[in-house]
């Protein structure tokens, strides 16, 4: 049976909340085949990347779900995001600015700026995204597998009390949250 691309990105969106990411990745793709411009597919692919630790790999699906659709006020949110763990603090606060200009606002919009005004001009800053020993990222990730959020989201927040830069970590809070819909936690996270 064929799907629509409505099917397929709902099939798409259930397997990425349960964390089959190849399902998820699999769904996606196929739409975007079919319609390379599908803003959400194309920020969904986005985040799977941001998931993976591919941050650099997002952006271009980023740019294109806002083309496609910049009223959409989760696609400047995370492409903004995915720029800030690129430490790409200009270029961040350049599509920031565009997004405000174009009335971008809310909780989300609000975090983002205290987080890009926060930032030292004067020099580029090396930050360490070093991620927590494999082990206890495992575990952290098996809890969120077995859909044990809270546990997750407790662990996540825990572990980044020692390793404060780790975009594993935030994205498994992020993921967490939004599976407990706390969605303006989720936001900060991502």
């Amino acid at each position: 049976m064929e799907l629509t691309l409505d099917q397929a990105l709902q099939k798409g969106i259930d397997a990425h909340k349960a964390g089959n990411v190849q399902e998820a990745d699999r769904c996606y793709t196929a739409i975007l085949k079919s319609n390379p411009k599908h803003p959400d597919a194309n920020h969904n692919m986005g985040v799977l990347a941001v998931g993976v630790g591919k941050v650099e790999a997002a952006l271009p699906f980023f740019k294109t779900a806002l083309d496609a659709n910049p009223n959409i006020a989760q696609y400047w949110l995370s492409y903004i995001d995915a720029l800030i763990k690129l430490d790409r603090m200009t270029e961040a606060k350049a599509v920031f600015n565009h997004a405000k200009s174009n009335g971008a606002k809310g909780d989300g919009f609000d975090k983002l700026e205290k987080q890009l005004n926060s930032v030292e001009p004067a020099e580029p800053r090396k930050v360490s995204r070093q991620n927590p020993p494999k082990h206890q990222l495992e575990d952290v990730i098996k809890m969120y597998s077995e859909g044990q959020l809270q546990k997750a989201l407790n662990a996540a927040t825990s572990l980044l009390m020692k390793f404060p830069n780790s975009d594993t970590l935030y994205n498994i809070k992020g993921a967490a949250n939004a599976g407990l819909g706390q969605l303006d936690e989720a936001l900060a996270d991502y």
